[in-house]
């Protein structure tokens, strides 16, 4: 198990490891699904997910490390963008502002541990505020598959 490798074989859900129990999702009054298993299905309540017709959404495999660490940050960008949403109708939501911050937190560890092994993704990155500037002497996003 490398140090990305965050699938939750039980729940077929990516997690970090401190999110490994998967029933914090679950106790919620809202029935949130994992990062990994609402990102798939494109929506993180339950109540709110109607599956189209016999469509199952297919999992997502990465092909190496750096895809897995990208699937992981994806995931949890969404999460947070769904709860985000969630916040501007209901702002006093404290369970949900709870879990907001959670994914948040995670979503921050994961970049930077991303941004420390691959570069930078983002042009606010902390990474980037070396000489020479860090986009100009690693690969660009497009050509780092030529490895």
């Amino acid at each position: 198990m490398n140090n990305y490798n965050y699938f939750d074989t039980f729940n077929n859900t990516f997690l970090p490891p401190q999110m490994s129990n998967y029933d914090n999702y679950n106790t919620m009054n809202y029935m949130l699904f994992g990062p990994y298993e609402g990102y798939i299905k494109g929506n993180m309540f339950r109540n709110l997910y109607e599956q189209y017709k016999n469509y199952q959404p297919a999992p997502i495999t990465p092909m190496n490390e750096q895809e897995e660490a990208l699937l992981n940050l994806n995931q949890f960008q969404f999460a947070m963008h769904e709860l985000n949403l969630y916040l501007d109708v209901f702002p006093n939501d404290a369970n949900m502002m709870n879990q907001f911050v959670t994914f948040r937190n995670n979503y921050n560890k994961l970049l930077s541990e991303y941004e420390n092994k691959y570069g930078a993704l983002n042009i606010n990155s902390t990474s980037l505020n070396s000489i020479p500037f860090g986009w100009s002497s690693t690969p660009w996003p497009w050509n780092r598959r030529e490895k």
